[in-house]
């Protein structure tokens, strides 16, 4: 069974006051399109930026070796403007190294490595633009994870939402005709609040071969007439003709939020409280992978394990 850790490792510091505070031990550096523009950055600071936050992932791997964490999402800001410094990217060949170094550690550690591009990478827009930047956002991931050597699989998922509501069939035609070979083989489709439930996705699958990723609670507000267990049976079978271990998520309405306003209760939660039983069943009994989408990060993921007897 394996717990999958998002993007962080966070850890506790107690200020001069007493209140204790958690920050991020992956120090990522980000840049700003604005001073890009500008002309604030020099190539230096650019490629010092893109180096330190390589360097910070190599860091972070024997944390999850440590502590026994197999699944890890990276982050999507690893290289901050990629689509303006790629070339500059291709030509450092110490850069590369790392990547490749990087990928090594983590298959030679047994570590799924997945991603998960921003709301904004819709496919199925009705605005060309949005679409094509889209594209070009999932051959960023693409990119990094051929330069790390992970496989053109689903095992390495690139996540995203079915996005623009109703926009069914426009979805269907970009994934089939519109994306690279390396992206598509490695592209999951995850349930979501508002726009597409597991039964559309379930349609698009059909169409696609793109595999379903089941989201416990994104299920909660876009039921579609499905139980927790049907839809959770009906992403789960999307996974088998890639013969792939199913990848979910787990998240939880924050305690004594349950009766607020809807964002209140789509909110993420610092811990792990429940667990839909189907879920935990298949957890238990290593059928899938599971992504814990709380705040409390690494915290969250190790309280999970104790909370609910799955070491």
């Amino acid at each position: 069974m394996s717990l999958g850790l998002c993007c962080q490792w966070i850890e506790p510091r107690t200020k001069r006051t007493g209140q204790v505070v958690y920050e991020n031990i992956v120090s990522e550096k980000i840049l700003q399109l604005g001073r890009f523009r500008d002309g604030k950055y020099t190539t230096n600071q650019i490629s010092a930026t893109y180096h330190n936050n390589v360097d910070q992932h190599i860091k972070l791997v024997p944390n999850l070796v440590s502590h026994n964490i197999r699944v890890f999402r990276m982050t999507s800001n690893m290289f901050p403007l990629f689509e303006f410094n790629q070339e500059l990217l291709e030509r450092d060949e110490v850069l590369l190294k790392k990547l490749d170094k990087l990928g090594k550690l983590f298959v030679d550690n047994n570590i799924r490595v997945t991603c998960h591009p921003g709301q904004f990478t819709i496919i199925n827009s009705n605005e060309e633009r949005v679409i094509q930047n889209a594209i070009k956002e999932l051959e960023y991931h693409a990119w990094l994870f051929d330069k790390m050597g992970l496989k053109r699989s689903t095992y390495y998922a690139i996540n995203i939402h079915g996005g623009k509501r109703d926009n069914l069939s426009k979805l269907i035609d970009s994934i089939n005709n519109r994306l690279p070979y390396n992206v598509r083989s490695r592209l999951t489709l995850e349930n979501d609040e508002r726009c597409f439930s597991v039964k559309q996705l379930k349609e698009v699958y059909l169409e696609t071969g793109i595999p379903v990723v089941f989201d416990s609670h994104h299920f909660v507000f876009n039921q579609d007439g499905m139980s927790m267990e049907e839809a959770f049976w009906t992403s789960y079978d999307t996974w088998l003709a890639n013969d792939e271990k199913p990848l979910q998520h787990i998240s939880n309405t924050e305690p004594g939020n349950e009766n607020g306003s809807f964002t209140e209760r789509r909110k993420h939660s610092w811990g792990i409280h429940y667990v839909p039983d189907v879920q935990l069943a298949a957890l238990k009994d290593d059928l899938i992978d599971l992504d814990v989408e709380a705040k409390g990060k690494n915290i969250s993921l190790l309280q999970m394990r104790k909370d609910f007897g799955v070491q």
